[in-house]
């Protein structure tokens, strides 16, 4: 049976009552709607958690630009970053969804755990191949498939572990704060990447990326495991696939919500793949050029994160949502035009701050609206559109190989700008989601 249409009242209902009177103008927020920045560190084990992702975040974004950089050494490809970059997305797709379910029949931590120690011994590997010299470009490339498999399994989980440690209360303060962890690591990380890489290597970078992944290690493992969440466990995983897919479907809001999610995924973001040509052959800035760019995202989208992290009864998400689109692909556009890396820079930071309030919200409202017995399994099919990445990655590698860099960039702009004008023309009930 197909879902009824979804209007203005069905979306309140799905929100408890509101404190206020109906009809109040619910901007700017009263003071007694506001938490601090940093409310959710209080809970000491979110607190572990918001520090052992630092060391992942700080591992992943020093690993992108020191892979990036050392794939188009290389090669002199922008296909091959492609295909580098795309390596992860096939597990992604084939068992993310399974990573959903076992998230929701085992404890967090632990499945946490063992994804964290999976990717460090991906790392370890690497970088005694590239330590020997023996580095070749199908060893990151099976890197990339190993983490895929590693990632399918821990981004539902570490969704769904959130929602665990902090409630409902808290839900937006600690998704943005978490964001805020990753968007910190995006300005220090790329930077500190690129000025190690002319003085320590690609090997010394990489060592560094090993020590990250055990720091963050043990701070996971001080987190207590939890109590499971009462599910059905003798039920088949291919039923529970289907409750969580059932669920989705027939929600109007978290199948939209999942569907405009998708479109910057597979057209926008693959910018961020491309950076290296932009440093290298663009603006000619080599590795600190890149560490720049990649460390202007991170500026932008902590500001982003920042602001959100200081609001919590905001009824207005679906809104702001869609204006943080519109402003990613505007100056996803600008920056792509860029004359100089200086400007590159500048516009960077505001495609940094739309992408990062967009995806927040995105994945906030998603959450806020699933019950907590189905929240893996909900983010496994939210975390597979990001498996569904290289499917932008691939063709905006062959794109930027045909037309250049800038021209590939510049179409994923226009594409993302006109989805989002769509959806203000087509579906306004999108802008009044809460």
């Amino acid at each position: 049976m197909a879902p009824s249409p979804i209007s203005s009242e069905n979306i309140d209902s799905r929100k408890k009552p509101l404190s206020r009177k109906q009809g109040e103008n619910l901007l700017p927020l009263k003071p007694g709607n506001r938490i601090t920045a940093f409310s959710s560190l209080k809970n000491r084990n979110f607190r572990r958690f918001w520090i052992a992702m630092i060391f992942f975040y700080n591992a992943m974004q020093m690993g992108m630009v020191a892979r990036g950089w050392l794939v188009y050494t290389l090669t002199d490809s922008a296909m091959a970053l492609g295909l580098v970059t795309a390596g992860w997305g096939l597990p992604m797709v084939m068992f993310s969804l399974y990573g959903g379910v076992i998230a929701d029949r085992f404890r967090k931590r632990n499945l946490m755990l063992i994804t964290q120690v999976g990717l460090f011994l991906i790392s370890l590997v690497i970088t005694i191949l590239i330590q020997t010299q023996l580095i070749a470009i199908w060893h990151l490339v099976l890197g990339s498939i190993s983490s895929g498999f590693a990632l399918a399994l821990g981004l539902p989980t570490r969704q769904a572990f959130v929602k665990e440690l902090v409630g409902e209360s808290d839900l937006l303060n600690s998704v943005a704060l978490n964001s805020m962890a990753m968007n910190l690591c995006r300005i220090v990380s790329p930077a500190l990447a690129g000025v190690l890489i002319k003085f320590i290597g690609i090997p010394g970078v990489y060592w560094l990326i090993v020590v990250s992944y055990i720091l963050n290690i043990f701070m996971i493992t001080i987190i207590p495991a939890g109590e499971l969440v009462a599910v059905k466990k003798d039920i088949s995983i291919s039923d529970d696939l289907k409750e969580g897919w059932r669920f989705v479907w027939e929600s109007p809001m978290i199948k939209t919500l999942m569907a405009l999610a998708f479109i910057p995924i597979l057209v926008a973001l693959p910018y961020q793949m491309l950076m290296p040509v932009f440093a290298k052959t663009i603006f000619e800035a080599g590795e600190t050029g890149l560490g720049l760019l990649m460390s202007a995202v991170g500026i932008g989208a902590l500001i982003g994160s920042l602001m959100l992290s200081m609001l919590k009864d905001f009824q207005r998400k679906g809104f702001l949502m869609l204006i943080a689109g519109l402003l990613f692909g505007a100056f996803l556009v600008l920056f792509s035009q860029a004359g100089s890396l200086y400007l590159a820079c500048f516009f960077l930071l505001f495609a940094g701050i739309g992408n990062s309030v967009f995806f927040t919200l995105t994945n906030t409202l998603i959450m806020e609206n699933t019950p907590e017995k189905l929240t893996g399994r909900v983010m496994s099919f939210y975390m597979l559109t990001w498996g569904l990445m290289p499917l932008g990655t691939l063709p905006a590698g062959a794109l930027a190989e045909a037309f250049g860099a800038p021209v590939t960039v510049t179409g994923g702009g226009l594409i993302l700008l006109t989805v989002i004008t769509a959806i203000f023309i087509f579906r306004p009930w999108v802008m009044r989601i809460k």
